[in-house]
């Protein structure tokens, strides 16, 4: 899980949100992206970070993984 912040360190990644307290942000790396999910953990279920891939499937994170992910970086 921790790889994917190695493999996609300067990918640019989008947090979406479904809720309207959290705007969607593009950040141009996967930390980036990670940090600001962590500012709006308490809206987790809500979150899903893409992470763009150019012409490949975007890698979609989110639940256990991004939380994960987000303790790891932001050390909640």
């Amino acid at each position: 899980m921790t790889d994917k912040l190695l493999i996609y360190a300067t990918t640019s990644s989008t947090v979406h949100s479904w809720s309207i307290r959290t705007p969607n942000k593009t950040f141009h790396s996967l930390r980036n992206a990670i940090e600001y999910a962590g500012e709006h953990v308490d809206e987790l279920r809500a979150l899903e970070v893409f992470v763009h891939n150019g012409d490949q499937r975007e890698q979609i994170i989110y639940g256990d993984e991004l939380a994960f992910l987000i303790s790891k970086v932001c050390r909640h």
